[in-house]
């Protein structure tokens, strides 16, 4: 089966990618993280010249922020797709292409034999914020929904402001903890005391959403 990389690398015409992407993580000390920004900004580029448009240096990365960052408020995307549309770009289909950091991920690792062994170093600040976003993301999908719904008489209600819980549960003891709150109490579970003082062992907890 063919990996999405090697797919989009031919569907792009982006012949030295894999040359390009070797270079960038073996000697310029990127992560896969940026690699995966990096990849997605090149098909976007892509797209965009071959719809005709003249791409100013760093335009490509400007247009990428504004179609993928969750903190980018939806009329400044809605504008963004806009532009792109009316300038002949297949925005669905672009973003659709866009790999994400587990294909670059396993790309690097099984179709360019690199060593990813360096990439990964545990950030729960950084997972604890990702998840935030993505939480006001499907908050502001939902709520968005309704209002649309709404508009149409589909569903009587004014002004909707959903909220949105995240729940884990240890497979351990069955205790069901909010993901947030366990990311910033360093994803410990009560019962990982209560094993410790009874055995003297440290058992890790499994998590299950």
């Amino acid at each position: 089966m063919t990996c999405k990389v090697d797919r989009v690398r031919d569907e792009y015409d982006l012949y030295n990618l894999d040359e390009r992407l070797c270079h960038r993580y073996e000697t310029g000390d990127v992560g896969v993280r940026r690699l995966e920004t990096w990849i997605n900004q090149q098909l976007l580029r892509r797209a965009m010249e071959r719809a005709g448009m003249t791409v100013l240096d760093g335009e490509e990365e400007n247009y990428h922020r504004l179609l993928t960052d969750d903190e980018v408020m939806d009329s400044a995307q809605d504008k963004a797709k806009l532009e792109l549309r009316d300038a002949g770009v297949d925005v669905e289909q672009v973003t659709s292409d866009f790999v994400s950091y587990r294909t670059v991920l396993k790309h690097l690792k099984s179709c360019l034999n690199a060593d990813t062994s360096r990439d990964y170093s545990p950030d729960p600040e950084r997972d604890l914020q990702q998840i935030k976003k993505m939480r006001t993301r499907f908050a502001n999908v939902i709520e968005g929904s309704l209002e649309r719904l709404a508009r149409e008489g589909e569903v009587e209600i004014d002004e909707p402001s959903a909220s949105v819980q995240l729940k884990v549960r240890c497979g351990n003891c069955n205790r069901r903890h909010d993901v947030l709150d366990l990311l910033a109490d360093s994803l410990t579970c009560p019962c990982q005391d209560e094993e410790n003082a009874d055995t003297g062992d440290g058992v890790e907890a499994m998590f299950r959403s």
